[in-house]
């Protein structure tokens, strides 16, 4: 059986994207999680701005009147680059495509010098583009470029309207069935219920990852475990019969049976873990977790950390940087 060339297209693709994520959580233990997570929020910020540059950019052919009082970290782009850049725009094919490409590039060497130069911009740009954010600013993007240059508005939006419009979007334009399952999923929810709901499960996933931990160093038998499921699970009975994967599935299918209603279970936990998936501390629980058991295992004594202190310090590691390319 000889594959067709789409065929053999999407299996390239999907090992590139498999590469990237494997090089993006690798330079993600570079840094502290919370130092990661605000940079992928400041960095998906700016490409919504310049998503609304090159919509508006590319129907109008020039800049928008007010974009350079969006952000004070402008005046340095706009003293430096903005004559050249007007006087591009009225002889180029595409203007809006050239001028986001111009603030992408400048906003990198710029806003984000630490992680470029430290080496972890590429994780910043993985953690982006996973977001439901930034996969709901694109969807506006694609949608209002068809239709402006078809018919360009009268009035273009400011940039706090084009980022209110972008909140608001339901509909992945371009099929990703499971980012679509999950927009449906959380817009069905009241916003406090889906807080409530994404804290507590985030909860369970990092006290999980703990236990497992803990366990396989510790023994099926270990107090500690059994001391803190007392306190955050209490009602649950662990078997000491079972081995640590088989006790952190078992600890997950009673919590989630227990907190979330039969109705919607499925598609709720499907969008909870697409969320933790994604989420920089996901990756750097994990992260710690192989260091912590790459440790204990070669320690004849050891006092196992509680939940919380093992937590905390999770939230602070990060890996040494090796100058060795990788």
């Amino acid at each position: 059986m000889h594959l067709d060339q789409n065929q053999r297209d999407d299996g390239l693709m999907a090992r590139v994207r498999r590469q990237n994520e494997r090089r993006a959580l690798k330079l993600a233990e570079r840094v502290p999680w919370k130092t990661l997570a605000a940079a992928v929020e400041d960095y998906t910020d700016w490409e919504v701005f310049t998503l609304w540059l090159r919509a508006v950019v590319t129907a109008s052919r020039r800049m928008p009147a007010d974009f350079a009082c969006e952000d004070s970290r402008w005046h340095l782009f706009v003293e430096h680059n903005l004559p050249r850049l007007e006087k591009d725009l009225k002889d180029a094919t595409d203007p809006g495509t050239e001028i986001w490409h111009a603030v992408s590039s400048w906003a990198e060497m710029n806003v984000f010098l630490v992680p470029w130069r430290a080496g972890w911009l590429d994780a910043v740009r993985y953690f982006s583009s996973s977001s439901i954010r930034s996969m709901k600013a694109w969807s506006y993007w694609e949608s209002v470029d068809q239709q402006w240059r078809a018919a360009p508005p009268e009035e273009f939006p400011t940039f706090e309207q084009w980022r209110c419009e972008v909140a608001a979007v339901t509909h992945v334009h371009r099929g990703n069935g499971l980012a679509q399952q999950v927009f449906n999923t959380v817009g069905r929810l009241p916003q406090p219920v889906w807080t409530r709901h994404l804290l507590t499960f985030f909860d369970l996933i990092v006290f999980l990852v703990w236990m497992e931990l803990v366990l396989d160093v510790d023994g099926s038998a270990s107090g500690l475990v059994a001391s803190e499921l007392a306190q955050k699970y209490s009602g649950f009975e662990l078997a000491t019969s079972c081995g640590p994967k088989q006790a952190v599935r078992a600890l997950y299918r009673w919590e989630t049976e227990h907190r979330l209603a039969a109705s919607n279970r499925t598609e709720l936990l499907a969008a909870l873990s697409f969320h933790v998936r994604y989420h920089p501390a996901y990756a750097a629980m994990r992260s710690y977790a192989r260091h912590c058991h790459d440790q204990w295992t070669k320690q004849s004594a050891h006092r196992f950390p509680s939940f919380e202190e093992w937590r905390e310090a999770a939230d602070e590691y990060c890996e040494p940087y090796q100058s060795n390319g990788t």
